[in-house]
């Protein structure tokens, strides 16, 4: 029985934690794409959206969406509401 609760234990830390840090980095993800939503709608907006600007913004777009399917895999996904952003 101890057995049983000591790698209840184990799991429940390693879950909390990785819940953590991937929380953590989408967090991240938020401040880098609001800074660079308003860039790339203020370049289309000019005309001027290159090709480098495009692919940092996909890649930083499909890094945010890649870690909240991770997270809303589990059970936070009914307690965060996490902005939504323009798909590219």
């Amino acid at each position: 029985m101890k057995y049983i609760l000591t790698l209840l234990l184990i799991a429940s830390i390693l879950y909390g934690g990785l819940a953590a840090l991937t929380f953590n980095s989408i967090q991240i993800k938020i401040e880098k794409l609001e800074v660079l939503e308003q860039e790339l709608l203020d370049k289309e907006e000019k005309g001027e959206v290159s090709y480098t600007f495009k692919q940092a913004y996909l890649k930083e777009y499909n890094t945010y969406v890649r870690l909240q399917i991770r997270l809303q895999s589990f059970w936070m996904k009914w307690i965060f509401d996490f902005p939504e952003y323009k798909k590219p």
